[in-house]
């Protein structure tokens, strides 16, 4: 009686850890890897189990094959015995319950156990798994050498931008990140897909300087519009030469000349393509320490204006405002301009 009891309760204690072991495997996250690899928290066994998660089908052999063995061998030897102690007729009668207490303390709890507290339990199945690697290695290597033929050479996992956008989603939900972080990511990951005609001021709405102007009178246009930058062009808008500051226009030197042309603190501009992606856009501004670019349209005319603060307001989903600031949302003014131009339009022709 007691060798089969000891014979049950072996079965069933390796094919629980080898379940829990699976199931902490499949469920710890590489980013939780990598976060522990860089703090004093189990970096050693965070770099093991990485490496164990890139080659998958090594240590999950190791598992399965030690859980089968325990399995048959522990219940063909389970039943042997039970038939000794307790007679033939009670063998179907201990199978079943046998087969349900493998089921359910076996596969059932230790599976779902691991996969609920994983965050704990993986430092833990580090070493009893390199164990198992090097104690199975042949059949290991057997079974790994058979599955190659029908799955070809394993590659690393790659994350896609979907299941990136799902955990971040699935963290703001559980209050891991906050709402406006998620938005951010979101935000962030989606910057390829917008193209500059999508965020830029649109030329309806920008307020230029023709660069003849006197700084006073550039001045005097300007200081209460609440732009801290200026487009200059020379002859019509399609001609942009640059941009001026406007705390130039009322500083020292302003004051000194105010007859000045403008001409003389013009800054150089960048020009780009209406179709360029604003992460690519993100970049230039970024390498460049560039503040702003003309936006031109496919026949090189002047489209709009995009400002580094466009891109970051994308970013962070909200209009940056200041107490300087007339008009929130340009572009919404430029749309409400289309529409009342078109039904002045349309009211004319009745």
């Amino acid at each position: 009686m007691t060798a089969l009891v000891l014979v049950v309760a072996c079965t069933i204690l390796v094919s629980m850890q080898c379940s829990l072991y699976e199931a902490v495997l499949y469920s710890t996250r590489r980013t939780e890897l990598e976060a522990a690899v860089k703090s004093d928290k189990h970096p050693r066994q965070a770099k093991t189990l990485i490496k164990m998660k890139q080659t998958i089908a090594g240590p999950l052999a190791s598992i399965l094959i030690l859980n089968t063995v325990a399995n048959t061998a522990g219940a063909t030897l389970a039943g042997s015995l039970a038939a000794g102690v307790l007679g033939p007729h009670w063998v179907v009668s201990f199978s079943v319950c046998l087969t349900l207490g493998i089921l359910v303390l076996s596969e059932i709890l230790p599976k779902t156990v691991g996969a609920v507290h994983w965050r704990r339990l993986w430092p833990y199945i580090v070493t009893p798994l390199q164990a198992m690697n090097m104690l199975l290695f042949p059949l290991v290597w057997l079974s790994l050498s058979f599955t190659r033929w029908f799955t070809g050479k394993q590659k690393g996992a790659v994350v896609t931008e979907e299941e990136i956008l799902a955990m971040v989603r699935l963290g703001a939900r559980h209050g891991e990140i906050s709402d406006m972080e998620g938005r951010m990511v979101e935000n962030i990951i989606g910057l390829e897909n917008k193209s500059a005609r999508d965020i830029m001021t649109p030329r309806t709405v920008m307020f230029t300087l023709d660069i003849s102007l006197s700084v006073a009178k550039a001045y005097e246009m300007a200081h209460d519009k609440g732009f801290n930058r200026i487009p200059v062009y020379s002859g019509t808008v399609e001609n942009i030469q640059g941009y001026v500051l406007t705390n130039e226009l009322s500083g020292r030197r302003a004051w000194e000349h105010p007859e000045e042309s403008i001409k003389s603190i013009v800054k150089k501009v960048s020009f780009v393509p209406e179709s360029a992606n604003c992460l690519a856009l993100l970049n230039q501004f970024l390498r460049r320490r560039e503040p702003l670019a003309m936006v031109v349209d496919e026949y090189g005319g002047i489209a709009g204006l995009l400002t580094l603060e466009d891109l970051i307001e994308t970013i962070i989903g909200e209009e940056i405002v200041d107490e300087t600031d007339r008009v929130v949302d340009l572009q919404e003014q430029a749309r409400s301009r289309v529409k009342a131009f078109a039904r002045k339009k349309d009211h004319s022709k009745t």
